[in-house]
């Protein structure tokens, strides 16, 4: 409730965590969550999906996506991740080039779900200011009953700052001591019962206040993926849930940065739940998966791999990268698993091989796999009815 006398904040950047930090876990040894529903064709950056674009490409289409979200809740899946976007890749199979934004997406998802967290994700580099965000936030998770989170991403492709009038990026660590900030104003608002005067270098708040507070107690979950040593280190001090993506996808890579989020969060006396990108091909019988693999593969949209490329090098011209070559500078190996999942862990193969694959993934550390699918409509349930069975069996779901 609004006391009516203004508090003069003091605390600019985290650790910062008033009320103490909110329950991460939903109880499952293992957590699967629904990822990139809400971007066309998700994590695959195939032609292959303009076979049938109702069902590989335009599944975001509401109530395409209704209807998915409907069956994950359903089948026990714990979270849905939305895949933050403002422009796509192009190409032939336009690859992301259509979406449902943050605020959309997490909105109609909390009307046809009871059980899923629901997480949007927000750039705060793009002029977007900490006061709008966290009264939309309170709000969708208020309507929700606290199940609405948050993925803070700071921003970096270069095209997509011009988009909002910014010519010159700032540097990583800028862009990260930016995101320190506009959290740190968040997570006052969300918990005070006064109005918040906020005077930060990068953003201000005079007489502040959020009403509805958020359901969740003492405010929404965070999430960050930032792979920088400031990234990394911003996720540690201020999120709660700390999303890695290893570039190169070896276990042994799992494990490190497992390890080294839990020693810098410690550092901060604090706590995160470490979540893992995935790109899931299931198929009756793990032949089958190779086939469709191999198909993805050979179909793979070389123009939006490359521009995909040049955004995450924060480049804009052939000239930035030298001359791309037929895997578009990353090598093939690199360049095949940026078309199937983005660099996310694989998991391709029949429901046995998939759980598999998951045991091991759970083994390095991680306690949530965040799960895009090539064929959503048919894969999430089989994920539900078929891996996640096989999963209670091996101790990793309840």
């Amino acid at each position: 409730m609004n006391s009516g006398k203004t508090i003069k904040a003091e605390v600019f950047r985290g650790p910062f965590d008033p009320g103490g930090q909110p329950e991460m876990s939903r109880g499952q040894p293992l957590e699967l969550s629904l990822f990139a529903w809400n971007v066309r064709s998700g994590l695959s950056a195939t032609k292959a999906v303009m076979s049938d674009e109702d069902r590989y490409a335009n599944y975001w289409h509401w109530p395409s996506a209704e209807k998915l979200l409907r069956r994950a809740d359903e089948l026990g899946f714990d979270n849905q991740v939305q895949y933050g976007m403002w422009g796509g890749y192009g190409g032939p199979s336009r690859w992301n080039d259509d979406g449902l934004d943050f605020a959309t997406a997490a909105s109609a998802s909390a009307v046809v779900t009871k059980n899923l967290n629901l997480f949007s994700t927000v750039h705060v580099g793009y002029k977007f200011h900490p006061m709008h965000i966290a009264k939309i936030g309170a709000c969708i998770d208020f309507v929700s009953g606290g199940r609405w989170g948050l993925n803070v991403v700071s921003g970096a492709n270069p095209e997509d700052f011009r988009k909002f009038g910014i010519t010159e990026r700032p540097a990583g660590p800028e862009r990260y001591a930016m995101a320190d900030e506009f959290v740190t104003l968040m997570k006052y608002l969300w918990t005070s019962d006064a109005p918040v005067d906020f005077e930060g270098k990068y953003y201000q708040c005079y007489g502040g206040y959020v009403g509805p507070r958020p359901a969740r107690n003492p405010r929404p979950i965070l999430m960050n993926a930032g792979q920088s040593d400031a990234g990394f280190d911003f996720a540690c001090r201020q999120a709660d849930w700390v999303f890695v993506v290893p570039p190169k996808g070896f276990l042994e890579d799992y494990v490190a940065m497992v390890n080294k989020a839990h020693t810098y969060a410690a550092k901060y006396e604090r706590k995160v739940h470490v979540g893992a990108m995935c790109y899931s091909i299931i198929e009756e019988t793990d032949a089958r998966a190779e086939e469709t693999q191999a198909w993805l593969e050979q179909e793979a949209d070389y123009e939006a791999i490359l521009n995909y490329s040049r955004a995450m090098m924060g480049t804009n011209s052939a000239m930035d990268m030298g001359e791309p070559d037929q895997w578009a500078g990353l090598g093939e190996d690199q360049y095949k698993k940026v078309a199937l999942g983005m660099t996310g862990f694989q998991l391709f193969g029949s429901p046995e091989t998939v759980a598999e694959k998951l045991r091991v993934l759970h083994e390095t550390g991680i306690d949530n796999a965040v799960v895009g699918f090539f064929d959503p409509h048919k894969a999430v349930p089989m994920m539900g009815e078929k891996v996640m069975p096989i999963l209670k069996k091996m101790g990793l779901r309840n």
